[in-house]
C-alpha cells in the first residue's frame, strides 16, 4: 500500500506566497511610518509598492528555476532605483534607506523558499528594528565618544580578521599554548568587561549606586571596589549604600567568572557552577539585604563612580595577553616543580593581582591534575581576591564603610576557602 506523503503546511506554496505578501505589506507599513519622520520626504512607493515588489520577487523566482528571470527583475529594479536616487541627489537628498529596504523585500521570496522560518523572522525583525532606530541611534552617537568607536573598530579588526590567522600550534614546551588561544582569551575577557563598561556609561549612567555595583562587577569587581571606597569618603552619609554596592560587585564577579569558564571549558563549568553560584548568591543576597537598611540610599547620584578605562583599548588588551602568558608560564612551572601545593600557593598569590589571567591559564591548558584540583585553585584565587578587596575597602573607605566591607568580604573569603578545601 502506497501512502501519499503530505507536506507540512509551512512548506506549501500557498503558505509561502501568503507569508511573502504579509512580510512585504508589514515592511511597507513600517516604511510609511518612517516616511512621516522625514522633513523632506522624497520616498519610493507606498505600502502597496512594497507588497508588489515582494510579489514580483516571488513570481519571478518560481517561474524560472535557473533564476534568470529573478536576476533580470533585480537588475531592472536596480536601474530604476539608481535613476530614482539620481533624481533625489538633484533635490539635495541623500537618504537611501527606502531603496535598500525595497531590495530586501525583493529577496523575501527566495529566503522563504530556501531558508528556515527562524532566519526569515530574524531578518524581518532586524529590518523593522533598524528602520525604527533612527532617532535612538542618533542620540547614542551624540553621547558616544568618537574615539571609543575607533577603539571598537580596532577590536573587531583584531578579533575577526587577525585572530583566525594566528597559529594554533603550542609556542613552546614551557608555554603550552598557541597564539590563537592567547588572543581568544583576550577577546572573551575584554568582551565581557566591555559589556559592563557600555551598560555603565551609556545605558545606566545615572541609576544609583546599586546599578553601579552590579555593572561594575561585570567590568571588574576590584576596580569597582576601589572607586566605591574612595567615593564613600566624599559622601559621609549613606554608609550602607557603599557597603551594599561593594557586595553586589563581588557577587557579579562570580557570575562573570561562571560565564568565562562556561565559554572555555563547559565540562569544568558543570562541576564548578554550584559552588560559584552559591558564593555569588550569598554576596548578591547580602548586598540586597544591606540595601534595605534604613540608612541606605541606592538611588542617589553616582557621579564619579564609573570606571573610565575602555577594556577594548589596545594597551589594555595587550596587558591581558601579557598577564595570561605570565600566569600560564608560572602555572606550568609551579605544577611541574612543586605539584598541587605549589599551585595552591600560586592561586592564593594571584588573587592579589588580577585573577582572570590565572583562571584562564587553568581552564585553557591541559595539565596533569584532576578537575577537583583545578576547582580548588580557582576558588582559592577568588578567596584571596575577596580578601584583597576587603583590605582595599578598609584602607580607602571611610572608617565605618571600611570595617563593615572588610568584615563582609572576609566572611566571603572564609566561605570560599572552606569550599575550596572541601572540594580538594
Amino acid at each position: 500500500m502506497i501512502v501519499e506523503s503530505i507536506d507540512p503546511f509551512y512548506e506549501t506554496e500557498y503558505f509561502r506566497f501568503i507569508l511573502t505578501l504579509i512580510l512585504s505589506f508589514l515592511t511597507g507599513l513600517e516604511m510609511r511610518k518612517y516616511k512621516r519622520t522625514l522633513e523632506h520626504p522624497y520616498f519610493i512607493g507606498t505600502v502597496r509598492t512594497y507588497t508588489f515588489i515582494g510579489m514580483l520577487g516571488y513570481i519571478l523566482y518560481v517561474l524560472d528555476p535557473t533564476l534568470r528571470l529573478y536576476l533580470s527583475g533585480l537588475g531592472i529594479l536596480a536601474i530604476f532605483f539608481g535613476l530614482f536616487y539620481y533624481s533625489k541627489l538633484h533635490k539635495e537628498q541623500k537618504g537611501i534607506i527606502s531603496l535598500l529596504v525595497a531590495l530586501l523585500v525583493y529577496t523575501y521570496a527566495p529566503m522563504i523558499m530556501t531558508q528556515p522560518l527562524w532566519l526569515i523572522a530574524l531578518i524581518f525583525v532586524v529590518i523593522i528594528f533598524v528602520v525604527n532606530s533612527k532617532s535612538k541611534v542618533q542620540i547614542l552617537l551624540e553621547k558616544v565618544d568618537k574615539s571609543e568607536l575607533i577603539t571598537f573598530s580596532k577590536w573587531v579588526l583584531l578579533s575577526a580578521v587577525i585572530w583566525p590567522l594566528l597559529p594554533v600550534t603550542p609556542i613552546a614546551s614551557w608555554l603550552p599554548m598557541s597564539m590563537s588561544k592567547i588572543w581568544m582569551a583576550v577577546v572573551v575577557v575584554s568582551g565581557i568587561s566591555y559589556i559592563g563598561y557600555l551598560l555603565q556609561h551609556y545605558f545606566f549612567k545615572e541609576k544609583g549606586f546599586l546599578v553601579s555595583g552590579i555593572l561594575g562587577g561585570i567590568y571588574s569587581s576590584t576596580a569597582t571596589t576601589v572607586v566605591l571606597a574612595r567615593k564613600s569618603k566624599v559622601i559621609a552619609s549613606d554608609e550602607y549604600t557603599f557597603i551594599s554596592a561593594i557586595m553586589l560587585a563581588t557577587g557579579m564577579m562570580h557570575v562573570r567568572l561562571m560565564v568565562m569558564i562556561g565559554f572555555f571549558n563547559f565540562t569544568l563549568f558543570q562541576s564548578i557552577a554550584l559552588p560559584l553560584g552559591l558564593l555569588g548568591s550569598i554576596a548578591l543576597l547580602g548586598g540586597y539585604m544591606l540595601s534595605k537598611h534604613k540608612g541606605s540610599n541606592l538611588l542617589g547620584n553616582e557621579n564619579g563612580t564609573q570606571i573610565n578605562i575602555n577594556p577594548l583599548e589596545l594597551g589594555m588588551a595587550l596587558l591581558v595577553a601579557i598577564m595570561f602568558v605570565i600566569m600560564t608560564t608560572a602555572t606550568h612551572y609551579f605544577i611541574v616543580h612543586y605539584g598541587i601545593s605549589g599551585l595552591n600557593v600560586l592561586a592564593f598569590t594571584s588573587g592579589f593581582t588580577d585573577i582572570d589571567p590565572f583562571i584562564l591559564s587553568l581552564i585553557n591548558i591541559q595539565y596533569s591534575i584532576t578537575p577537583n584540583t583545578v576547582m580548588c585553585a580557582i576558588l582559592i584565587s577568588i578567596g584571596s581576591n575577596n580578601l584583597l578587596k576587603g583590605i582595599i575597602a578598609l584602607v580607602l573607605s571611610s572608617r565605618y564603610v571600611g570595617w563593615m566591607s572588610f568584615g563582609a568580604l572576609c566572611f566571603m573569603s572564609i566561605m570560599t576557602f572552606a569550599l575550596a578545601f572541601a572540594i580538594r
